[in-house]
């Protein structure tokens, strides 16, 4: 029955989100970190000792011009100067401890956001390698979503989480200085937070308009990184791109798109700027007023002294900013409960869970029978079964060519054997045990040459081996393990043999042919030990006549007792199986030996005789 089982997840809201970022946040804090967060709060003072000490100064050099009460000119070289000095050297003393907190802080906070994009970036991987395979093929929408969660909210979630730890230091800045303002005058806080409302809702504004409109523009945008990545690709088609001259057509779409993408883009930064502006220039203009007041109140009173004004200088920019930050920082992780719950989703998403195998007797993954017992199949978002109430025994030891036109159903039936998919209705069984609830265990006993199968950028070594990398053969060991089934060359014309780093990124940009990476997978495929099932599914596709065989002459020897599958529109091999099963529209249409199938003259006669007569 088809896996439905989830992450045991409650409903993300909006509580739940702010605890689980939180929490992650503090996870991923560093001793150093938190020790700058616990001693961040009282430091959020410093703008208050910092203006309060600069009042003090410029109240004592007023009081020391002529005229004001203070000694002429002359007489600052006495005694009087010492005050200033000692006020002097203490607001020196507050501003550098204010640069290095900042110097410190800044270095945290970027530790802190490196640390959280690392943390998100490697989840993001954890998902892709750990969710039900059915999502890999965009089950869901869910390369959108990773792709999303890669780009934006590793960034968004750094930024929204470190913001609720700033909104918390300025809310200490916001009530120390709010008190010295209400000191001087009530009205100066009231204007202040007054006019930095309307700014932080702007923010809020303008950052879900972003998120809506991330959302909406990533496909476009993935979109012009493949175009480009077409051009400049050394793979995927670089040849023919190059022969049929296409790179002016593909740069031309590529401009389009993006293009169409930037102007988007463009347009709405060039929105928020303008709104930015004009809640500048109103912060600005509250500003101004504040300034003015405070003359006036100076004027009115002297006894106030020259310091007040200095005072309402310093503060109100502080308590300006204090404000605009308390409530764009919180507007802002508002707007990222947007990206952290998309980014939290991928938890709920369906795992490709492995179940070990039940203890007690005949427990153990024995060599068995391969049972379909009425298997159908449906992709996703697709509404033609792609198997269809399928039943089947595969004896211990049978030797299975799999045959069939393209889409009939063949590398779908492999797919749910591996378990990479699970069956809508009906049970995939080996040796009695459940793929769907054994995944692990029977996986260990299964060797696969997948059509598409992967190149390493590692040594040849690694690129074997890496099919069962607990088992240790030394370098003779594993290449009379390839001369067993002849393909020690690609071995031997390496010029450093095994030790022979492949790929683009070698230091010598080494990449072998298609025929060369083949033999290798069929390596990598006869390397894993303790297999009781070998499937190869189009194993002679890269190889030349020769080779391909030379592998039919060795069927034998690299299946051994195994249980072998042999996926292949090349009917060559037929005459060695045991058995021919053969795929028709999602159906087994004709299962038997060479000889009978050939004797009945139904579809697989036909296809026999069609590629026979090419070689006659």
């Amino acid at each position: 029955m088809k896996n439905t089982r989830t992450q045991n997840q409650k409903p993300l809201t909006g509580i739940r989100i702010l605890f689980k970022s939180l929490r992650l946040f503090l996870s991923i804090k560093g001793p150093l970190s938190l020790m700058a967060s616990i001693i961040g709060l009282p430091m959020a003072a410093l703008p208050l000792l910092l203006s309060r000490q600069l009042q003090t100064l410029t109240d004592l050099l007023f009081s020391l011009m002529p005229g004001n009460g203070g000694a002429p000119s002359p007489a600052l070289h006495g005694g009087a100067l010492s005050p200033v000095l000692t006020a002097l050297l203490m607001l020196g003393l507050l501003f550098l401890l204010q640069l290095c907190w900042q110097l410190l802080s800044g270095y945290i906070q970027i530790q802190d956001k490196y640390h959280t994009q690392e943390y998100i970036k490697e989840t993001a991987l954890y998902h892709t390698c750990t969710v039900h395979y059915s999502y890999l093929e965009n089950r869901d929408d869910f390369h959108r979503r990773i792709a999303f969660a890669d780009s934006y909210a590793c960034v968004e979630m750094a930024q929204g989480i470190q913001g609720i730890f700033d909104a918390l230091y300025q809310s200490v800045t916001f009530i120390t200085v709010a008190i010295a303002l209400w000191a001087i005058h009530p009205a100066f806080v009231i204007i202040l937070l007054l006019t930095g409302i309307p700014a932080s809702i702007l923010s809020w504004l303008q950052a879900d308009e972003t998120f809506r409109a991330r959302t909406k523009w990533s496909e476009e945008g993935h979109m012009a990184i493949h175009l480009f990545h077409l051009c400049a690709s050394f793979d995927h088609g670089i040849q023919e791109v190059r022969h049929y001259e296409l790179f002016d057509y593909l740069k031309a779409r590529w401009r389009a798109v993006t293009d169409s993408y930037l102007h988007k883009k463009n347009r709405l930064v060039a929105k928020h700027l303008k709104a930015n502006i004009a809640a500048d220039f109103l912060r600005s203009a509250v500003y101004l007023l504040l300034l003015l007041m405070t003359a006036r109140m100076i004027y009115q009173n002297p006894a106030l002294g020259l310091g007040s004004f200095t005072l309402v200088y310093t503060l109100s920019d502080r308590l300006q900013k204090a404000i605009g930050s308390i409530l764009t920082e919180i507007m802002q992780f508002s707007s990222c409960l947007s990206y952290m719950k998309e980014f939290f989703s991928l938890e709920t998403l369906e795992r490709d869970e492995a179940l070990p195998a039940p203890a007690g007797p005949g427990s153990q993954t024995q060599p068995g029978d391969i049972v379909f017992d009425h298997v159908s199949f449906t992709y996703p978002d697709s509404d033609r079964e792609a198997l269809s109430d399928l039943s089947l025994t595969i004896h211990a030891g049978e030797k299975i060519a799999i045959v069939g036109d393209n889409g009939s159903g063949k590398s779908t039936f492999i797919s749910l054997l591996t378990g990479i998919f699970s069956p809508d209705c009906g049970q995939v069984t080996i040796g009695g045990l459940s793929m769907e609830e054994h995944k692990h265990a029977l996986r260990k006993k299964i060797s696969v040459i997948f059509q598409d199968f992967a190149h390493y950028e590692a040594s040849l070594r690694e690129n074997i081996t890496v099919s069962d990398p607990d088992r240790a053969l030394s370098d003779e060991e594993i290449l009379s393990l390839a001369r067993q089934i002849h393909v020690e060359d690609v071995i031997l014309e390496q010029p450093d043999g095994l030790s022979t780093m492949l790929g683009h990124f070698s230091e010598k940009g080494n990449t072998l042919s298609g025929g060369q990476w083949q033999k290798i997978a069929l390596l990598r495929a006869v390397y894993r030990s303790r297999t009781d099932i070998m499937i190869l599914d189009e194993p002679t596709a890269a190889l030349d006549p020769l080779a391909e065989a030379e592998l039919y002459r060795n069927f034998s020897r690299l299946t051994g007792e195994r249980t072998a599958l042999l996926i292949s529109h090349r009917l060559g091999i037929t005459g060695l199986v045991d058995r021919i099963l053969v795929f028709r529209d999602g159906r087994i249409v004709e299962d038997g030996s060479h000889a009978g199938l050939m004797a009945k003259r139904g579809h697989y006669y036909a296809m026999y005789q069609a590629q026979a007569k090419w070689y006659q």
